[in-house]
């Protein structure tokens, strides 16, 4: 033995265990387990909803990632972010094409990947503990919140609390936010994984199947605890209760797969549409259009403007309408305006976050370089800056575009802004028939649960819905199809503890994964056997 070690023995010590009577996961069962763990994580997700197997699947991924071989345990990672990602971002290969999907896909699972390598480190370093259990559970949520905001505003989609849209652990959301959903996923994931040790390898590990008890126990628990969480107060604002919103959803044609066209059909469905609603003589406060529902900068098409103008007079209300803007020759605005009888209110919100790749190329010199692709993209995005509040007599109504209901900080800024509802317009006409429109539409409904206000989604081709506080669905409307949805929308004024206090979550979680992290890189190995000799 070395008297004084090297920072190469130090580093060693940390990644290879040389440590006797523990049973690693074998390679060839470490990538099966992750390859399981993928599909049961998409499964998870709507349209399937299964959102049991979502335990299952990171307790998988855990599994796979407990290895003799760190770089064993990142490749498992790999293997569990691929197989998870690419049916899941199926949606990609109709916007952009092959390339860009399974670039997409693989990007997305280098983050599993680091969260793999880690989780051994834990693993490793502390033991199979319940200790390691609760580090586990953080470092998964921190993964996760790295992975929706990094790099150009990070990608959400796929994230594990969006699992939850008809889960009981949805109850938890107003209490602990997105984060804190995806730690309480982490941890009912690394309670599957202990006792998923406690049934394989039992003589090696020193255990029996009685040890797989406790994690089964405190899963249960955890779920029963769920079931009877009270949501937090959320008081009513006395000048209104509620506001009839009527959502208009216009519907086009299937375009072309990779098309980006917005077809002038689109701005006539829903004037055809928003008359057959007038028709029925129902009232309303507010109208809605979706995103691009009026094709290419309205407010340069005065016909279009007339006919708005026309509907908001007949309708005696306001229509909110979506449409893209010039800036400059070579930039946009994605600009939701609001409209009434004597023309452009002034009152208007821009989208904060666009897509990158979708919406706008970062680096598009370098990029461009790559593949010809970022053609498809010819005028790039320009962000808004600041969260859109409609004042409509009174009422705050809040606005996001699109993608944005899956951004916890969008959602939260909006609300903290004032916003007593959510508006939620979308585009989905150019994902055709993949999940992506139900997809969003369940993180609409786990942000109307989580910031404690009604959402009112609505989609050019569907899916559409509106949204209570509590998570109950008022109207919707189905894919490819046109028509109106109209509901009384609760109005609320209180705030969740998720949205007053998402950064705190945020940081609390952050600091128990980093605790747990140095500790297990600064303490002594753990084994199975020392433990047991234990007295």
């Amino acid at each position: 033995m070395k008297d004084n070690p090297s920072a190469a023995d130090d580093i060693r010590e940390v990644l290879v265990p040389h440590f006797e009577g523990e049973k690693f996961t074998p390679p060839i069962i470490a990538l099966l387990s992750a390859i399981a763990g993928g599909v049961l994580f998409h499964f998870s997700f709507d349209p399937y909803g299964l959102w049991g197997l979502l335990p299952a699947a990171l307790g998988g991924l855990i599994f796979a990632s407990f290895t003799r071989r760190w770089i064993t345990a990142v490749v498992a990672g790999l293997t569990f972010g691929v197989s998870a990602f690419i049916p899941l971002f199926s949606w990609a290969n109709i916007y952009a094409g092959l390339g860009p999907w399974l670039a997409l896909a693989a990007f997305e699972a280098l983050y599993i990947a680091v969260f793999s390598f880690l989780t051994r480190l834990i693993l490793v370093r502390r033991g199979i503990r319940f200790s390691s259990s609760v580090g586990i559970a953080c470092l998964w949520a921190i993964m996760e919140f790295v992975r929706a905001s990094v790099p150009w505003g990070g990608l959400s989609w796929g994230m594990s609390a969006f699992a939850f849209s008809n889960s009981p652990l949805l109850n938890f959301g107003p209490w602990l936010g997105i984060t804190g959903l995806g730690a309480v996923s982490g941890l009912l994931g690394a309670l599957v994984f202990s006792a998923l040790c406690a049934l394989t390898f039992r003589r090696a590990r020193g255990r029996n199947g009685m040890h797989a008890v406790w994690p089964a126990s405190v899963a249960i628990i955890i779920v029963l605890c769920a079931l009877v969480t009270p949501r937090p107060a959320n008081s009513v604002d006395s000048g209104h209760h509620s506001i009839h919103i009527a959502g208009i959803q216009g519907n086009i044609e299937r375009p072309k797969a990779g098309s980006y066209y917005i077809p002038d059909t689109m701005f006539d469905n829903h004037v055809e549409r928003t008359r057959e609603f007038l028709a029925t003589n129902e009232s309303a406060r507010l109208i809605v259009w979706p995103e691009d529902s009026t094709g290419w900068d309205v407010t340069a098409h005065p016909e279009r403007m007339a006919k708005l103008k026309d509907l908001a007079r007949e309708s005696g209300a306001p229509i909110l309408v979506g449409t893209q803007r010039p800036n400059g020759e070579k930039a946009r605005f994605n600009t939701s305006v609001l409209v009434d009888d004597n023309g452009l209110t002034g009152q208007e919100y821009t989208k904060r976050h666009p897509v990158p790749f979708g919406e706008y190329i970062p680096q598009r010199k370098f990029f461009a370089k790559i593949t010809d692709k970022v053609s498809l993209v010819e005028r790039d995005m320009t962000p808004g800056d600041k969260p859109g509040i409609i004042d409509l007599s009174g009422a705050k109504i809040g606005v996001l575009i699109c993608f944005e209901i899956a951004y916890e900080q969008s959602v939260a800024d909006t609300v903290n802004a004032g916003a007593e509802l959510l508006v939620v317009q979308s585009n989905n006409a150019l994902f055709l028939d993949s999940h992506e429109s139900v997809q969003q539409l369940a993180q609409a409904k786990v942000f109307a649960v989580i910031s404690g206000r009604s959402v009112v989604h609505i989609s050019t081709v569907g899916d559409s819905a509106i949204f209570t506080p509590e998570g109950r669905k008022l109207a919707g409307l189905g894919h490819w199809t046109a028509g109106t949805m109209t509901a009384d929308v609760p109005v609320r004024t209180g705030l969740t503890p998720a949205m007053q206090h998402g950064v705190a979550i945020r940081g609390i979680i952050a600091a128990c994964a980093g605790v747990v992290l140095l500790g297990s890189i600064i303490a002594p190995p753990r084994t199975i056997k020392e433990r047991r000799s234990r007295p």
